[in-house]
């Protein structure tokens, strides 16, 4: 994977992320003909950036002796705004063949760059002076800055298709009907025989159910199947399909989907599904609105499929008494898998606080709302809740209107309606909680006594036997295979989510960058020891 990352994708991506995302390759196992997942870095600007005119990220293939300050005059820009984009990254922890990303207002024809002499190489002491003398080469030899003109030029070109990416993920809206329909045509996703139609022409002018969608949706296009479609995939909505409450499993043109059927104003759910592009974000596939007795109408929702269900029934329920015959989870999660399914519950959570216009809060983040894929690759589902962070008024986005699961939901919100990103960031530090422990949200303390899972934590990682509480408050389906050095830092991560005052917890980007670190870290401790790499079998 070290030649994949270094040598074919040049430093666009590194071995430990392409292990993160093959978490069932085996690498000393691998054949000509395996499938891999190649994950390459590139971002969209972040709200502030935005504001601070920045357009594009550009993901800039850093070369050996480079530092920020030549960086950031090849491209015109203030350095602190390289450092910030990047963590507050410093010359001193570049490493050759990584990425950086360049904020930039618009793309830089590379006629126009500037190229300063790159800093000369380290050299060693000269030891005793020779009795003839040889002339020093310095970097004013004219050579030496053509070769290195020649190596960015190199460098930059092999980045031109992370550059079209970046573009089209700043244009994405007006391109967005175009993405949509090339990414259900690929993942088959569509129906051949349904029309893909404005929400104008939908039969549904006396609609209450989707009353308002054309101001929603605009001019952008949205699959609508008839019910008859639905009917037969779900065989007449039958006992048989049915995942789980109103959701039923259907097959649509050869691609197994889950079709929710729901009463009452979905517009707001729809508006936001059909703006949000991520792959752990649940997928919109379609929907259908039908009139079902002249009185009541229903509304059927078409999701992409997840083959695990939630994580929550992976966690408490399905090893025990299987709710669902078609969500049954196969196995007990590993210490890597649940380390990735974090990473991906972050990356999401991120995506939404951060890369939507405007930014999005989900309100209602809990292990029942993550669903796992055929690979255990998590997606953030249910926006039935979800709110603009921004209400674009002075001060704090209030509510008196308090909704959720007793367990998950933030104290301030609780008590004072206070809606923020730093709400979704407490609720996900229970979800960390549960992945660590295997217990459940209000969880019983062993007396009789319920207590809440955000509670406990703060006595296990108090005085000095840290490392001894942790390990008997761990999920001991794990089986103690799991690094416990990792795990200490996992649990302290979700110590500061849950902490009582929003202003202590970290954000979602803050939270992302340090499980993507501890997964990575995962990934070497699991080669190291030669620990299976696959889910443990239910017995």
């Amino acid at each position: 994977m070290y030649k994949f990352a270094n040598g074919t994708y040049q430093g666009l991506t590194t071995w430990e992320a392409i292990s993160v995302a093959n978490p069932t390759v085996i690498i000393t196992n691998m054949t000509v003909g395996d499938y891999l997942v190649i994950p390459l870095r590139c971002a969209c600007p972040t709200t502030t950036q935005r504001r601070a005119g920045s357009r594009i990220l550009l993901t800039y293939s850093i070369f050996p002796d480079e530092t920020l300050k030549f960086i950031s005059g090849l491209f015109n820009i203030p350095e602190v705004e390289l450092q910030t984009a990047n963590n507050g990254a410093s010359s001193a922890n570049l490493a050759a063949f990584t990425t950086l990303l360049v904020p930039l207002p618009s793309l830089v024809p590379l006629s126009t760059m500037k190229f300063p002499s790159p800093p000369p190489p380290s050299v060693e002491a000269p030891g005793p002076a020779p009795s003839t003398l040889v002339p020093v080469i310095t970097n004013k030899d004219p050579s030496k800055t053509s070769m290195y003109i020649g190596i960015v030029f190199g460098g930059f070109g092999m980045a031109l298709a992370f550059i079209l990416a970046c573009v089209l993920c700043a244009t994405v809206k007006r391109y967005k009907n175009i993405i949509r329909k090339i990414e259900y045509e690929n993942r088959g996703l569509l129906n051949r025989k349904s029309s893909v139609t404005d929400i104008d022409s939908l039969d549904t002018a006396n609609s209450s159910l989707v009353s308002g969608m054309t101001d929603l949706f605009g001019c952008d296009k949205l699959t609508k199947f008839s019910y008859e479609e639905l009917d037969t995939a779900t065989n007449h909505f039958s006992e048989d399909n049915r995942i789980q409450g109103s959701v039923f499993l259907a097959k649509l043109n050869g691609s197994f989907v889950a079709i929710k059927r729901m009463k009452g104003n979905m517009s707001d759910e729809l508006k936001i599904l059909s703006q949000v592009h991520h792959g752990n974000v649940v997928k919109l596939v379609g929907m259908c609105a039908r009139d079902s007795d002249g009185r009541s109408e229903n509304l059927y929702i078409v999701y992409e499929y997840a083959e695990n269900g939630s994580l929550s029934d992976c966690l408490h329920h399905q090893m025990a008494y299987p709710t669902s015959n078609f969500s049954r989870s196969v196995g007990l999660l590993i210490w890597n898998t649940r380390m990735q399914i974090a990473v991906d519950i972050a990356s999401g959570l991120e995506y939404l606080h951060n890369y939507t216009n405007p930014s999005l809060v989900h309100k209602d983040v809990k292990s029942s709302n993550i669903l796992l894929d055929k690979n255990f690759r998590a997606k953030v589902a249910n926006f039935g809740m979800a709110k603009p962070a921004d209400s674009g008024e002075p001060g704090p986005l209030m509510t008196e209107h308090i909704v959720g699961t007793q367990g998950y939901m933030a104290p301030e919100y609780l008590e004072h309606g206070l809606v923020s990103t730093k709400a979704d960031v407490f609720s996900f530090g229970v979800v960390l909680l549960e992945l660590l422990s295997g217990r459940e949200a209000i969880c019983n303390d062993g007396g009789g006594e319920f207590t809440m899972l955000s509670a406990t934590i703060s006595n296990v990682l108090s005085g000095d036997d840290q490392m001894a509480k942790l390990q008997a408050w761990m999920d001991p389906r794990l089986q103690n295979a799991y690094p416990s050095d990792i795990a200490l830092s996992v649990a302290i991560l979700a110590k500061s989510c849950v902490e009582t005052d929003p202003r202590s917890r970290p954000d979602m980007k803050q939270i992302s960058f340090a499980l993507s670190k501890m997964s990575s870290a995962s990934q070497e401790w699991q080669m190291s020891t030669g620990y299976s790499n696959h889910p443990i079998e239910a017995r």
